[in-house]
This record gives structure tokens, C-alpha cells and sequence, in this order.
């Protein structure tokens, strides 16, 4: 890409001003015919001949050094010789027809000029990455004919399967599984964004329907040292609250389940436990106990990747199994395509067989 600029331009515009150091090849013409008019019969046609090009190439020189300020390892990040980068920035000021760059003891030193060119060049930069990428998604856009909100932990764990089984009988069921938390999934359903989504211990809102496929357990890890290995289990209540805790997402589903389990059995809110720390993934919590930060709770879908971890042990508490449900939710309102609602179906009829504890 080049942009074109006449030595009549760059005189009436400055040097320096960001109309002239913006301007395109299209938009340095539009530019000639908005300065003909203003001057009138002064102005020569010749004005937009004799341009001079500035490249991508310079663009990247000068955001390059902007942010390396060293010649070396600017051209070491450019696949350079320092003499031939040298050579390229003695070029460009030529063009520009001012000095952009000091050589100083320290490194390199943009010019008043060099900082005013070098601000506009990453402004330049950024257009064309962001055009790269709007054309990217031209050729790259993926016509889904079945929308499902994914929950993050039971969601990925069951319908990656199920979608390639579901593909097999049906090659023209392009789904997109749209993965977030609970709150963000709702929102989706109500505003019709989603034919369906499997949530975690979601309470609903009108106007959605759900089916419970079938229940769920919360697993407890803690890292394998003093004192959470050398207590005897099932761990105490009491002794379970002096410990350093992990929680999860605040507005999930998922975080719901020990906060209501605690409150309805021993009136104890979050605030009872020794927290140190949010974590928005299981992965994150998992690896937080693992380096000694404290317990945590985790769905079997996740702990069952993280049983033989080495540097972690999985224990038991001294009170009921944590249990959440596992459901299939709609928007009441919204007309799902037959291909969608038999999708729904298949999900409900092919769960693997062992996978929850108890059915809806």
C-alpha cells in the first residue's frame, strides 16, 4: 500500500499536519480538488504530480523504533542490518525533507517531527489491522443453523461429543456452541441469540423453560502438604473454614451451590469462610490449590482430568454431597427451527450413560 503526496500538497497542508501525514492516495486526490477550488485559478493541475510514496514498509519502521528505541533491535525485529535500517530512515527523512530521528548515547530519539510522524504512523497501523481483519471475517464468517449456550464446566464436558454424533446424522447441522456463564447465557435465551443453552444451577426467569437432565456433585481439593494432608477425613466444618479458600466466578451457577449449601445447613454465609482469592476458571482454582494457595471446590466434569495430579489431594467434608442441577433451558417465546428442537432431543436422549447422579 503507498500513499501519494505532491510537493504542492505538502506545502499548502504543513509538513506536519495530520491531514497530510492521514492522507491516502484516493484521499490526497479528493484533497487536490478541495485545495483547487479554495485557491482557484493558482492552482496548477501539476500539483498532485511528482508524489512521493510512503510505504507500510516506513509505517513499521517507525512504530518499530517508537517502541525498541534502539537502531539494533529494531532492525534485529524488522529482519535488518543496522546499516541497511540506517539507510532506509536517511531515505524517508529525505522524503519527508526533515530530520525524524536523533542518535544519542542511549539510543534513538524521535525529532519533534519523528513523534508528530511516528503518532499518525500507528494511528495508519492500526486502520489496516483492523481492515486485515474485517476482511478476514468476510471469507471466514461460519453460518450456523443451530445456536446453544455452552456452560462452562458440563456444557464443554457433554457437547462437543454429542455435536459430532448429532453432525453424523445430520451433515447440514452447523452449530455453534456459544460458551459463557450463566447470567450471560439467560440474557442470550431472552433476547432469542440462542434456540437453547445447558446451564448449571441456573434459577430461571419468566418465560423460560427448562428440563433437569440429571444432577451433578462438587469435588474438594486442597494442596498435598500440611495440614490439609494430615487431617483426618472427613475434614470438619469447623476446621474447613480456618482453611484458605478459593471461590469461584461470583455470578455463575456453579458458585450458588456450596454458598446455598453452607447458608440452609449451618446458616453460614461466604463471608464465614477464609477467602483469599476469585478464580473464573476450575483449571485456574485447580492450579491456585496446587501451588499451595488453598482449597477449592470443583465439578467432577473438571476434577476428573486433575485425579492423579501430582502435588494435590482430593478430600472429603464432613457434611451432605453438594449437588446441582444439569438443565436443558429455552425461551418460551422463541420459534426453534426442527432441526434445533430434534438437537434438543438428541442431547436429552444420548447423556452418557453413568454421567449424572440421578436423573431429572
Amino acid at each position: 500500500m503507498t500513499m501519494f503526496f505532491s510537493a504542492a500538497v505538502k506545502k499548502s497542508f504543513g509538513l506536519h499536519s495530520p491531514a497530510f501525514v492521514m492522507m491516502g492516495f484516493h484521499s490526497a486526490l479528493a484533497e487536490c480538488g478541495r485545495l483547487k477550488g479554495r485557491i482557484g485559478r493558482g492552482w496548477q493541475d501539476e500539483a498532485c504530480e511528482g508524489a512521493w510514496p510512503m510505504l507500510l514498509d516506513d509505517i513499521e519502521i517507525f512504530t518499530v523504533i517508537s517502541e525498541t528505541k534502539s537502531l539494533s533491535q529494531a532492525a534485529e525485529r524488522l529482519y535488518m542490518s543496522r546499516p541497511g535500517l540506517s539507510q532506509k530512515i536517511a531515505n524517508i527523512e529525505a522524503r519527508y525533507g526533515t530530520k525524524l530521528y536523533v542518535r544519542t548515547s542511549t539510543g534513538v530519539v524521535p525529532t519533534a517531527a519523528g513523534q508528530i510522524v511516528t503518532k499518525f504512523a500507528k494511528k495508519i497501523a492500526t486502520l489496516e489491522t483492523a481492515l486485515s481483519a474485517e476482511l478476514a471475517a468476510v471469507d471466514e464468517h461460519f453460518d450456523s443453523t443451530i445456536e446453544v449456550g455452552m456452560s462452562m464446566n458440563d456444557g464443554v464436558a457433554l457437547l462437543p461429543a454429542l455435536v459430532k454424533r448429532f453432525h453424523d446424522l445430520h451433515p447440514d447441522a452447523l452449530v455453534h456452541l456459544d460458551a459463557g456463564y450463566e447470567p450471560e447465557l439467560m440474557e442470550k435465551l431472552k433476547s432469542g441469540k440462542l434456540d437453547f443453552a445447558l446451564l448449571e444451577n441456573q434459577p430461571l426467569d419468566d418465560g423460560i423453560s427448562r428440563e433437569t437432565l440429571g444432577y451433578k456433585r462438587l469435588l474438594f481439593c486442597a494442596p498435598d502438604r500440611p495440614p490439609y494432608n494430615s487431617v483426618p477425613q472427613p475434614v470438619k466444618i469447623e476446621t474447613l473454614l480456618e482453611w484458605p479458600m478459593i471461590i469461584y466466578e461470583w455470578n455463575s451457577g456453579r458458585h450458588m451451590v456450596g454458598n446455598r449449601h453452607f447458608r440452609e445447613r449451618y446458616n453460614l454465609s461466604l463471608t464465614d469462610h477464609n477467602m483469599v482469592a476469585r478464580f473464573d476458571t476450575h483449571e485456574a482454582m485447580v492450579n491456585g490449590a496446587k501451588a499451595g494457595l488453598g482449597w477449592a471446590s470443583i465439578p467432577e466434569c473438571v476434577a476428573e482430568r486433575y485425579r492423579n495430579e501430582p502435588g494435590l489431594i482430593w478430600f472429603k467434608i464432613d457434611t451432605d454431597p453438594m449437588r446441582y442441577p444439569v438443565d436443558l433451558a429455552w425461551h418460551t417465546g422463541r420459534v426453534i427451527s426442527p432441526l434445533a428442537l430434534e438437537f434438543k432431543d438428541f442431547i436429552r436422549d444420548n447423556v452418557p450413560a453413568g454421567y449424572f447422579h440421578g436423573r431429572g
